[in-house]
């Protein structure tokens, strides 16, 4: 899977070309901190061809034995996409498309796909609330893509586009407008954020006019500017964000 090594007794990551620990984190269903712990790592820093342990079996660790994971067949229904399907049962769209040997995120109504129902594993999650790492999975595949004013489309986005395509994928209908996106959902302090919580900036001295969503370990991902790259991840706690921050919201539950 492209550079990837994932052994069920060793859980080996081994970093490929364009990997950040916020891609692999949510890639691979496991927080930066843990990485970093069980790595000994000081810094963010990659390189190449490293090896990562990601804490042996997580699926025994979590209590649910691989073989307990109900597998089965879906139909792809209409308004269906890759996010929907996975949140539904439990599952990250990256496992669902290895499941499914897909190689884009297109769906074909009446199309028939694997799924593994980790549900029944874990009866608490009946009706699935959203899990932010999906959002940041889902978000993570723009790393690069071009900002455009008024975008709100894979091809180019500016701040609010870009947040309001990422939550659409998981049947939210946000305004395209950053203002508007921090009236919505529930208010929240620092301590309360969690990796999917949308966090908003006063950068023009004018109210609110930028947001991003927030991956965790302080950092979140945005559309952020012609000049910087586009969507990239940039820090809430130092550089040019850390002193316009505002507030953050919650849009899911």
């Amino acid at each position: 899977m492209g550079g990837t090594s994932l052994e069920a007794s060793e859980s080996v990551y081994i970093v490929k070309s364009g990997d950040s620990l916020w891609k692999i984190s949510a890639q691979q269903g496991i927080s930066i901190k843990e990485i970093k712990e069980i790595n000994h790592l000081s810094s963010d820093s990659l390189k190449i061809g490293q090896k990562l342990l990601l804490g042996g079996n997580r699926e025994a660790e979590a209590g649910k034995d691989i073989t307990a994971v109900g597998q089965e067949s879906y139909t792809v229904q209409a308004g269906d996409n890759l996010g929907l399907i996975a949140q539904k049962f439990g599952m990250t769209v990256a496992r669902l498309k290895e499941l499914n040997n897909l190689n884009s995120d297109i769906l074909n109504e009446g199309h028939q796909l694997r799924v593994e129902n980790r549900n029944l594993a874990n009866p608490s999650r009946s009706g699935v609330p959203l899990d932010g790492r999906f959002i940041i999975e889902k978000a993570a595949q723009y790393l690069g893509t071009a900002y455009r004013y008024g975008g709100e489309g894979p091809a180019g986005f500016d701040c609010s586009g870009f947040v309001r395509y990422i939550f659409s994928n998981f049947g939210y209908d946000l305004p395209h407008n950053a203002a508007a996106q921090f009236k919505t959902g529930a208010e929240l302090d620092g301590s309360e954020m969690k990796i999917g919580d949308l966090v908003f900036f006063a950068c023009g001295g004018r109210g609110i006019d930028h947001v991003g969503i927030y991956s965790g370990d302080m950092k979140f991902i945005h559309s952020s500017s012609p000049r910087s790259g586009g969507v990239i991840y940039s820090s809430l706690s130092e550089g040019y964000y850390a002193g316009k921050y505002v507030g953050a919201r919650r849009i899911f539950h």
